[in-house]
């Protein structure tokens, strides 16, 4: 899934996975959803934009869209940056980089990451597809978008689930096992 790819392109995850110790809580990982959202939407409606109708929802309805969940970010943030020097793991190094990063450091740089991810992730036959799923899931409240997301994350890394799909890894993010 793109957006766990870009979240786990937020620096640290792979560092987290190959150190076995840390993993994200279902809570920790919807705080970073909430807060890669707007920036995940934004980012696929520019890379789609060739391939889709300029009358279509993405370009109608799409800019309002972001703007509905980006109101969101900004109280998930400090639970999505704790989340993020958490997936630091072990390497003191590089938890003390991070964790010293103002705000003002940090988002625009972890917004980067997801972005380019998206764009790197997102080949033009998906476009039609994203875009109806989007606009399917556009009536939710952002909180409801951010839950929905965690839950199919979490479910993606369930060994049952990755072999009834054909997918051969779990998802990029180290998440716990529910309790």
């Amino acid at each position: 899934m793109a957006l766990g790819s870009a979240i786990a392109a937020l620096g640290m995850a792979e560092v987290a996975a190959a150190q076995g110790h840390v993993c994200l809580s279902e809570r920790e990982v919807t705080s970073l959803v909430t807060y890669a959202l707007p920036v995940v939407m934004d980012s696929t409606m520019k890379t789609c934009r060739p391939q889709l109708s300029p009358q279509g929802w993405f370009a109608t309805q799409g800019p309002g869209l972001v703007q509905r969940y980006a109101t969101r970010k900004t109280a998930a943030w400090p639970e999505a940056r704790a989340a993020l020097i958490k997936l630091g793991g072990n390497d003191d190094k590089l938890k003390s980089l991070v964790s010293t990063l103002s705000d003002e450091a940090l988002q625009p740089f972890a917004e980067g990451m997801v972005s380019a991810v998206v764009t790197k992730g997102i080949k033009p036959g998906q476009c039609k597809a994203i875009e109806r799923a989007t606009r399917l899931l556009s009536p939710l409240p952002p909180e409801n978008t951010a839950e929905l997301v965690t839950f199919m994350l979490v479910l993606a890394d369930k060994p049952q689930v990755r072999s009834a799909v054909g997918a051969s890894k779990s998802s990029d993010l180290p998440i716990c096992p529910a309790a």
